[in-house]
C-alpha cells in the first residue's frame, strides 16, 4: 500500500498520476502546502491490486483497523485502534455518511469501483471534519475525469470450491473533461447468490456442510457527477449517489443459545440516496469552500418463523440528513489559518409491522472549528486546532411525556509537531482530544423491552497521544511506525438496572499499542507488511477483556513480475489473541490465517485475472456461529479506454 509519506521517485510518480483522478473538492486536508497528515491512503491502484470489492475489505488490511462481521445483523463494520465503528466518522467526498439513528452502517454495502482513494485518519484528524470523530475519520474520495473521453468496464465471477457460481460483479466508469466542465458516471453491481463453508466445517442441526444457508445479497451502486470550472480560480460540482441493497440473515451454526442465537431476518431493502453540491473559490491568496448535502436511508427488515416460510413481523426505518459546511482559508506570513462551520440535521422514523410509527427522533449538530499550520522553519511545522461541537434534540418520540428536549456540547483541542529530519526521515508528535456525542439509539432505545432509555447521557471523551516516524531506508525500502496511547473517559456501557439494562457513562479505558509498516520496491518485485499490537485496559476492572479486537494483527503481500505484462500476487492475513462475547459469556477465539493469491495479465488495454481466495480453506469466523467463506476461485476482466 502507498502511504502518506513516500519519498521514492517511483512511488511519487504513481501518486501524482493517481492525484489527477481524484475529486479534489471531496478532500479535507489539514494543509495544502505542508505534509502534516498522519493519514493512510488506499489508492485505486491498491484497490485493484488487492481485489477489494467493498470498503470493508480495503479497510480491514490497514494497520490499526479491524474488521467485524456481525453475524446477527449480516453487517460488516470496522473499528480503529479498539474503538468500535459508531466512534468512527465516515465521509464520502467530505460529506458525512453514517446512519442518523445509530451512527453506523454496513460497510459491505459500499463497493469500491467509483473510488480514487480512501483516506484513513486514526486519532489525530482535521477539526474541519466536524463533530463525532473520536476514533478517527474515513473519507471516501470519488473519481474525477482527466481526458476528453475515458472510462473502464470490469466483470468478475466467483466460484465455490466445487466450481459452482457463487457471485458476480460488474462495474462501469465513464467520464469526460472539457475546457470548462466535466462529467463522471459510475455504476456497479455485486450479486452474491451464496457462499460455501470450508470443508473443515462440521455440520450442526442449524447448518449442514457445504452451501451456507441464507447467505445471498445484492448491491447496486451508481453515481453521477457534473462539474463546472469557469476559471482557474473556481470550481463547482453537483453529485447524485444511490445504493440499492438487499441481504439475507444467516442462522447461527451453534446449537447452544447461551453462546449464539439465530435471528430469522431478511432485509429486502437497504437503500441509501444522496444529493450533494460543492463549491471552491479562490479569493486572492484566500479560499472559500462549501459543501451541501441531503442524504436519506430507507431500510426494511422482515422477521420469519423458524422454517423461513412466513413473515411474522416487520420493521421499517425512514432516516434522512441534510446540512452544510463552510470553510475559509487565509494564509498570512508563515501561517495557514482555516476556519470552518458545519451543520447537520438528522431525522429518524421507525415503523412497526402494521406500518404504525413507533419512533420519531431528530437532532441538530453544529461544529465551529479553527485550525492553523505554522511553518516554524522549512522543515518544522506546528499544527493547532480547536472545535466546539453542540448537539440539540429537535424531536423526541415520547408517548409518556417523560423526556425533555435537551442538549450537550464539547470542546476538542489538538496540537501536532511535524519535523522533516532530512529528505528521507520524518517524525511527528500529536495530542488530540476527541469526543463522541451519543447517538439517538444510545439515548432512547429500550432494546425491544429489555432496556431503559437514558436521554441524559454525556459525551464520551478520548485523548490521543501519538509519535510517528517514517524513513526511506534506501531507494528500495521504507518503514513507518506509530506509537499510540488513548485515554478514554465516560465511555458508554450497558449496566444492569433491576431486570433491565441501561446505557451509562461509567467506562474508563486506556488503549495503547504500536503499528509497524515496511515496504519494498524493486524492478520486478514489490512487497509490504504491516503489523499492529494493541492492548486495551479497563482501569476499573483488572479482569476485563476487550472483545472482537485481535491483540496481534499482521497483513503481508508480495507481487512479482514474471514478464512485462504478467505478474503473480499473494497476501497473508493473521489475527491472534482475540476474545469474543455473547451476552455475559466471554470466550477465547481461535487464531486464524488466510491466504489469497492471483495471476494477472495485461494485453493492450485489457487486464485478465484469475485467483484463489482463502487458498488453504481456513475455517474461521469473526463472530461465533457465523463462519466466513471457504476456498473460492475468481476470474476478473477489466477494459480501460
Amino acid at each position: 500500500m502507498k502511504k502518506t509519506i513516500i519519498y521514492s521517485t517511483l512511488i511519487a510518480s504513481i501518486l501524482c498520476a493517481s492525484e489527477n483522478e481524484q475529486f479534489t473538492l471531496g478532500q479535507i486536508d489539514i494543509s495544502e502546502q505542508k505534509d502534516v497528515n498522519n493519514s493512510t491512503e488506499i489508492l485505486s491502484e491498491d484497490i485493484q491490486l488487492h481485489n477489494y470489492t467493498d470498503i470493508s475489505e480495503a479497510l480491514s488490511n490497514t494497520s490499526g483497523v479491524y474488521l467485524s462481521n456481525t453475524g446477527a445483523r449480516a453487517e460488516k463494520t470496522i473499528s480503529i485502534r479498539g474503538f468500535n465503528s459508531t466512534r468512527v466518522a465516515v465521509f464520502m467526498d467530505g460529506i458525512p455518511m453514517y446512519v442518523p439513528y445509530d451512527g453506523n452502517f454496513d460497510y459491505g454495502r459500499f463497493t469500491t469501483a467509483d473510488l480514487s482513494k480512501i483516506d484513513i485518519s486514526k486519532g489525530f484528524s482535521s477539526v474541519k471534519y466536524g463533530a463525532n470523530t473520536m476514533a478517527g475519520v474515513i473519507n471516501l474520495v470519488s473519481k474525477k475525469p482527466t481526458k476528453e473521453f475515458e472510462g473502464d468496464i470490469s466483470l468478475g465471477t466467483t466460484f465455490d470450491n466445487d466450481f459452482g457460481l457463487s457471485q458476480y460483479t460488474t462495474a462501469l466508469n465513464l467520464g469526460t473533461k472539457q475546457d470548462k466542465y466535466y462529467l463522471q458516471f459510475s455504476g456497479s453491481i455485486k450479486d452474491r447468490d451464496h457462499f460455501d463453508l470450508s470443508d473443515d466445517y462440521k455440520a450442526t442441526s442449524n447448518q449442514p456442510e457445504g452451501e451456507r444457508l441464507h447467505s445471498s445479497s445484492n448491491d447496486k451502486k451508481y453515481s453521477l457527477k457534473a462539474g463546472w470550472t469557469p476559471t482557474d480560480e473556481s470550481e463547482y460540482a453537483i453529485m447524485y449517489s444511490k445504493i440499492d441493497g438487499e441481504k439475507e440473515q444467516q442462522n447461527t451454526t451453534i446449537d447452544d443459545n447461551s453462546l449464539s442465537r439465530s435471528r430469522y431476518w431478511n432485509w429486502p431493502q437497504w437503500d441509501k440516496e444522496g444529493f450533494y453540491a460543492f463549491t471552491d473559490n479562490k479569493l486572492g491568496d484566500n479560499y472559500l469552500k462549501t459543501r451541501w448535502f441531503y442524504d436519506k436511508f430507507d431500510n426494511y427488515l422482515e422477521n420469519y418463523n423458524t422454517d423461513w416460510k412466513k413473515v411474522t413481523w416487520g420493521s421499517r426505518y425512514e432516516d434522512y440528513s441534510y446540512g452544510t459546511s463552510v470553510e475559509f482559508g487565509m494564509p498570512f506570513k508563515n501561517h495557514e489559518l482555516v476556519s470552518s462551520v458545519s451543520y447537520k440535521y438528522d431525522s429518524h422514523k421507525g415503523y412497526d409491522e402494521n406500518d404504525v410509527k413507533n419512533e420519531d427522533y431528530a437532532d441538530k449538530t453544529v461544529s465551529l472549528a479553527l485550525e492553523d499550520t505554522y511553518s516554524l522553519t522549512d522543515s518544522l511545522a506546528l499544527v493547532t486546532g480547536i472545535s466546539y461541537d453542540r448537539l440539540d434534540d429537535d424531536k423526541i418520540w415520547d408517548e409518556d411525556g417523560t423526556f425533555n428536549i435537551g442538549s450537550m456540547d464539547s470542546f476538542n483541542p489538538q496540537i501536532g509537531l511535524f519535523y522533516d529530519i532530512n529528505e528521507q526521515q520524518k517524525v511527528s508528535f500529536t495530542i488530540s482530544r476527541k469526543t463522541h456525542l451519543p447517538t439517538m439509539k444510545e439515548r432512547y432505545s429500550e432494546k425491544m423491552g429489555e432496556g431503559l432509555a437514558n436521554p441524559d447521557l454525556d459525551a464520551e471523551k478520548a485523548t490521543h497521544y501519538e509519535i510517528s516516524y517514517s524513513n526511506m531506508l534506501t531507494s528500495n525500502f521504507d518503514v513507518k511506525t506509530n506509537l499510540f496511547l488513548s485515554d478514554y473517559k465516560d465511555a458508554i456501557q450497558s449496566v444492569n438496572v433491576g431486570s433491565l439494562t441501561q446505557n451509562q457513562n461509567i467506562g474508563d479505558f486506556r488503549h495503547k499499542g504500536v503499528e509497524l509498516e515496511l515496504n519494498s520496491y524493486f524492478d520486478k518485485f514489490s512487497s509490504g507488511i504491516n503489523y499492529t499490537y494493541i492492548d486495551i485496559e479497563d482501569r476499573d476492572d483488572s479482569e476485563y477483556k476487550r472483545t472482537g479486537i485481535a491483540k496481534h494483527a499482521t497483513f503481508l503481500y508480495a507481487k512479482y513480475d514474471i514478464l512485462k505484462d504478467l505478474y503473480i500476487y499473494a497476501n497473508l492475513k493473521n489475527e491472534k489473541d482475540i476474545y469474543l462475547q455473547y451476552r455475559n459469556n466471554t470466550y477465547d477465539k481461535s487464531n486464524f490465517t488466510t491466504v489469497n493469491t492471483k495471476l494477472s495479465y495485461e494485453y493492450k488495454d485489457i487486464t485478465f485475472e484469475a485467483g484463489v481466495k482463502n487458498l488453504f480453506d481456513e475455517n474461521y469466523y469473526y463472530d461465533l456461529g457465523f463462519y466466513e467463506p471457504g476456498r473460492e476461485y475468481f476470474f476478473n476482466m477489466k477494459y480501460s479506454f
